[in-house]
């Protein structure tokens, strides 16, 4: 059994993914980048030729590489440019990420805004793979962070989309007992959102650093040893997020998992990876 099977242990997670009417499918656009991308000689501008067959797909490259993320004195307005600015890496992350969020359809998900989603994966991403750069990391890790942060919360639009009258009912739980999201849908789907993106992204075959980091991140503590750097990170980075807009909203939220980071040994970075990420956010904002 592969370990993305092993994320239906239980029997309800099993029925409601077999029930599913809507499971996404991966994207064209995606696997036509990867393509080329696994070539000897990818360039720049087959990438944007690509890409450039999305115009949603355009729009949002052109959006983060004029975002004061980036810090750029002049607007970038050419596609080919865009993708030298950000790298092919952070370009098929985003490719991926945005086709991913496209096949949904936003008239059926009262519940959220999917641009409101798709920046919450954006900066989860971005604080996370900052904080593996200072750890100093391997380039594929820090690839896969990234990846693993824009699309941690792919369940959360599947479970909406296939099961939208329990996931209002879900919601209310979750403001009736003042518990989690995660205990709330453990309790109505018998699963989590992350559990469930997780598996959809295994089935998609990418690469087990990615599912992991997706089905664990709000329980880290659960995931099947060795220790990851990328979930520990994205724990952490979706974390400080998600205090962040509490604090805006005047909610709760959800303690971090000490006891992951010290049991890998990395508590004593905590700090500086907080800092990491309210710098991260600080400059996303143009502050």
């Amino acid at each position: 059994m592969s370990q993305t099977s092993n994320l239906l242990h239980n029997e309800p997670l099993r029925k409601l993914v077999s029930e599913m009417q809507t499971l996404p499918s991966l994207p064209s656009v995606y696997r036509e980048l990867m393509q080329i991308l696994r070539t000897d000689d990818a360039s720049v501008d087959q990438a944007a030729r690509i890409i450039s067959k999305d115009v949603g797909m355009v729009t949002k490259i052109l959006q983060v590489v004029n975002s004061p993320l980036y810090g750029l004195r002049g607007k970038v307005s050419n596609p080919s440019h865009a993708v030298v600015l950000l790298g092919l890496s952070t370009i098929r992350a985003l490719v991926l990420s945005r086709n991913v969020f496209a096949q949904f359809d936003q008239s059926k998900l009262p519940f959220f805004s999917l641009e409101v989603l798709w920046q919450h994966g954006m900066a989860a991403g971005v604080h996370a793979r900052a904080i593996v750069k200072e750890e100093a990391a391997e380039q594929t890790l820090t690839e896969d962070t990234f990846t693993a942060g824009l699309l941690h919360d792919v369940g959360t639009l599947v479970l909406a989309t296939n099961l939208p009258d329990q996931y209002t009912e879900m919601l209310a739980l979750m403001q009736e007992r003042d518990i989690s999201e995660w205990d709330a849908e453990r309790t109505i789907f018998g699963a989590t959102h992350a559990e469930v993106g997780g598996y959809l992204l295994g089935q998609w075959r990418l690469n087990q650093t990615i599912v992991n980091a997706v089905a664990y991140h709000h329980e880290p503590s659960y995931a099947p040893a060795p220790v990851s750097l990328a979930l520990a990170t994205l724990h952490v980075a979706n974390a400080v997020e998600e205090e962040t807009q509490a604090a805006a909203l005047g909610t709760t939220f959800a303690p971090m998992d000490l006891d992951y980071l010290g049991a890998c040994g990395l508590i004593d970075r905590l700090p500086l990876w907080q800092a990491i990420c309210r710098d991260e956010a600080m400059s996303r904002a143009g502050c």
